[in-house]
């Protein structure tokens, strides 16, 4: 990995990390922990096939030996982005659901972009930035009705 490279992966490792411990509610443990767990595992499962069909891939990554996929934004950025959306939609209705959802992917869009132009911590083969922003929206909504589920799911079942 280069050194721009190794930069910009610790400075987002970093940032999450702060975004964990200091933007994060913590009195929703239960909630964040279901989610942080839900989205690692959706986006690890979505993106292994997505490198392995050859339409992104990520030629300086961590972990290249075992994996082919971007471990630190699939089972750290991303999740972690995902439980301060969840966090921030908490108590929403639909409309700011998907507004938030939206604002978060041309977020993390904006900034993936210009990414995949200038280094080499990833390349579209067969994708495109609309194509991450639409699939972003859908794993963001998706996390957003699973942890609804699951307190409608607690609330229930825990009486």
């Amino acid at each position: 990995m280069s050194l721009n490279e190794s930069i910009i992966s610790i400075t987002a490792f970093i940032i999450a990390l702060l975004v964990l411990i200091f933007v994060i509610d913590w009195r929703y443990f239960r909630d964040w922990v279901v989610v942080f767990l839900f989205k690692s595992n959706i986006d690890f499962l979505w993106g292994s096939p997505v490198v392995s069909l050859k339409l992104i891939e990520y030629p300086d990554r961590w972990f290249p030996r075992y994996y082919e996929t971007s471990v630190l934004f699939e089972v750290w950025v991303f999740p972690i982005l995902c439980v301060w959306y969840n966090q921030i939609t908490r108590d929403k209705g639909l409309g700011s659901i998907i507004l938030y959802a939206i604002i978060f992917s041309a977020g993390i869009t904006a900034i993936e972009y210009p990414l995949e132009i200038y280094t080499d911590l990833i390349h579209y083969i067969e994708w495109s930035w609309f194509t991450t922003f639409y699939t972003l929206n859908i794993t963001f909504l998706m996390s957003r009705t699973f942890i609804a589920l699951f307190r409608r799911g607690c609330n229930h079942f825990g009486r």
